[in-house]
């Protein structure tokens, strides 16, 4: 029987990234569960640590493609803390990771640990703008993470409307104009290989 659940475990580890399900699980039970709920125009914010599993060949920071991961994790907490997961559901839409520019500032050294806010800086009539910052505990933003979420089957202009807290639209940036800017520029050169 030991043989059976030793194997049936490193089948799973195998095949799929479990640790990935496992954090995913506790990151939304903790947010609806033992974290109050947050507006859509309040910073949420969870934490991190730097381990042997998450560094880079040099075995002494955190690996680049780690960021994207842990973004991922504090959006799926935005979303829970917030409900807006459930507003987009209710009215029978997805979203889906539309684009993602990360700029590295400085390193996270292993057994360091951080904390990543998430907000909500814009929208449009197509997708939302999370803006994610990487801080260390001196206050250093380490990196800071913008993603399109774009919305599917959902008019972002009247699924907000509704929603307490975000009454007035927030204004465009400069950074996030030049990112479309880029982001519809790079779409033109790949149609036109097309």
């Amino acid at each position: 029987m030991y043989c059976v659940i030793v194997s049936a475990v490193a089948l799973l580890y195998i095949f799929w990234d479990v640790n990935y399900y496992i954090r995913m699980f506790f990151t939304v039970l903790i947010g609806r569960l033992f974290q109050k709920k947050s507006s859509l125009k309040d910073t949420t914010s969870i934490y991190g640590f730097c381990t042997t599993q998450d560094v880079d060949l040099l075995f002494n920071h955190l690996n680049n493609a780690r960021y994207v991961r842990e973004a991922d994790f504090a959006r799926i907490h935005f979303y829970v803390r917030t409900r807006l997961f459930n507003y987009i559901k209710a009215v029978g839409g997805h979203v889906l990771q539309g684009a993602t520019n990360i700029r590295y500032r400085r390193i996270i050294p292993i057994f360091t640990a951080y904390k990543i806010e998430t907000r909500l800086v814009y929208w449009d009539d197509k997708a939302l703008f999370i803006e994610q910052k990487f801080v260390t505990f001196d206050g250093f933003v380490r990196a800071i993470v913008l993603s399109r979420q774009n919305l599917v089957n959902v008019d972002v202009e009247s699924l907000l409307k509704n929603i307490p807290g975000v009454e007035v639209k927030p204004d465009c940036s400069q950074e996030i104009k030049y990112w479309l800017q880029a982001i519809e520029a790079s779409s033109v050169r790949l149609r036109n290989k097309d």
